[in-house]
């Protein structure tokens, strides 16, 4: 079933795109884009800029995506370079290192009484996407005049392409005490793929390991902004649909046996299953007082009491579902100064 969605989503954004290309290529036709005037009024532009990363996955649902534009805000910086083809059409081929991030502990706390089983699973990540896309720009107003002195001052635009990012999900060993000093102390960040923290890959009872390298979908809305003859300020907003259930190591899938995990690496049992970990590993905050209501009120356990002790029996194998069937997202915001560079080639005057 899961495998039959994925299709149906991949089949519609690839339908999506080629009408857009079809539209593109009646636009085309009917601008004279292939005409050696038009040529000559082509120009193109290159572009660097950076901005905010938001995920969107198991560990920050889209039923509260208000909460994952403002939880746990991560960065971007990007270079382009686009080829302004007629009034209306460019092209663009970009690489984009996009940091996201997510963290039960964190996002738990917008709403702890509704979202108090994302906080007794405590899993988190961080996750570095090296992502190089080609994409199409539609100008969304009517564009009268070619070249660089005809660029209107403010040009809305929206965007759709297709590419692909590596990645690889990260998350912080288990936070520990200073005993000198009772600080607590965040642990190194491991990767995790290789320890299987779903069973991906162990049998054929468990899902298939997850690959590091996937195909990505960028769409949204942007403006360029004309600063002066020879430089344009765009901002730009895209979400990233991927067909990636793993940019947050969590699939759809319940907790792994944690004899099955021992065979693969000791620490594969403590990253798959975090449910037992007194202080967030994210942030080192504690858990304790939050988890003793939670265990009292939400679950009427008579002796609810910590993580350490009872986590892992409230919350994890061979119980619960350590993820759900939904492909995870992106959504970058960027500003870019772009440069442009003019195609037309002046001849030598005639003596």
């Amino acid at each position: 079933m899961k495998l039959l969605k994925t299709n149906k989503l991949a089949f519609g954004l690839i339908l999506s795109f080629s009408i857009v290309l079809l539209e593109t290529q009646e636009n085309f036709a009917q601008s004279g884009f292939f005409s050696k005037k038009n040529k000559l009024k082509q120009y193109s532009t290159v572009g660097i800029g950076g901005g905010s990363s938001h995920y969107f996955g198991d560990l920050s649902p889209y039923g509260y995506f208000y909460y994952g534009l403002i939880t746990n805000v991560r960065w971007n910086a990007t270079i382009n370079y686009t080829r302004q083809l007629s009034p209306q059409i460019a092209a663009r081929v970009g690489f984009t290192w996009a940091r996201i991030a997510g963290d039960d502990y964190t996002f738990s706390q917008h709403n702890i009484d509704k979202l108090f089983q994302p906080f007794l699973r405590n899993l988190h990540f961080r996750n570095d996407i090296k992502e190089f896309t080609i994409t199409g720009l539609i100008n969304l107003l009517p564009q009268y005049s070619n070249g660089l002195r005809g660029r209107s001052f403010i040009t809305p635009y929206s965007f759709i392409g297709f590419g692909f990012f590596a990645h690889n999900p990260q998350a912080r060993d288990v936070a520990t005490i200073n005993p000198a000093t009772s600080n607590i102390l965040l642990g190194g960040w491991t990767n995790l793929r290789d320890k299987q923290t779903s069973g991906q890959g162990i049998n054929p009872t468990y899902p298939k390991a997850y690959s590091l390298i996937q195909p990505v979908f960028p769409v949204g809305l942007g403006v360029k902004i004309k600063i002066n003859e020879k430089f344009n300020l765009g901002i730009e907003g895209g979400l990233r649909i991927t067909l990636s259930d793993y940019l947050d190591d969590v699939g759809n899938s319940d907790y792994p046996d944690p004899a099955d995990l021992v065979a693969v690496s000791p620490l594969s049992v403590a990253f798959a299953n975090r449910a037992g970990e007194d202080y967030s590993a994210f942030t080192g905050a504690s858990r304790i007082a939050q988890f003793a209501d939670i265990a009292t009120n939400q679950l009427s356990l008579a002796t609810p009491g910590t993580p350490s002790s009872n986590g892992l029996a409230v919350f994890g194998f061979p119980i619960s579902e350590r993820g759900l069937p939904k492909l995870d997202s992106y959504f970058t915001t960027q500003i870019t100064l772009n440069y442009i560079i003019s195609s037309q080639v002046k001849c030598p005057p005639i003596k």
